[in-house]
């Protein structure tokens, strides 16, 4: 359940596992990654909760993209793996100026194991 006091974070785990999905941007020449605004010379990929906040993305450079859906079982027990393993941060439920926290795969993996 989300509440006012619901933090961003909170709000993509739950909505996520209400739905069944995580929302990530594709194109055909990839995913979008974008370059961290908190930690040099590392990678954040976005993630959204939903496809309707995926796709208020796709617009001028990313035009090309679309979004993707991920089941959650293969995001939390595959993806997340790889990213932490490739050492990518992720952006969950980045707003329009593609802002927002930046969070360790294996902290958002804790976050979905949590019942």
């Amino acid at each position: 359940m989300t509440t006012e006091n619901t933090t961003p974070l909170e709000h993509f785990v739950h909505a996520s596992r209400e739905t069944g999905a995580i929302w990530g941007l594709h194109c055909k020449d990839g995913w979008v990654i974008c370059d961290s605004a908190i930690y040099e010379d590392t990678d954040v990929m976005p993630f959204w909760s939903s496809r309707e906040a995926a796709e208020i993305h796709c617009i001028d450079e990313w035009a090309d993209f679309a979004p993707v859906a991920i089941p959650l079982e293969e995001f939390v027990d595959e993806w997340l793996i790889g990213l932490a393993n490739d050492a990518v941060m992720l952006g969950p439920d980045w707003g329009i100026n593609l802002s927002g926290e930046e969070v360790e795969p294996v902290e958002l993996a804790n976050k979905f194991h949590l019942k």
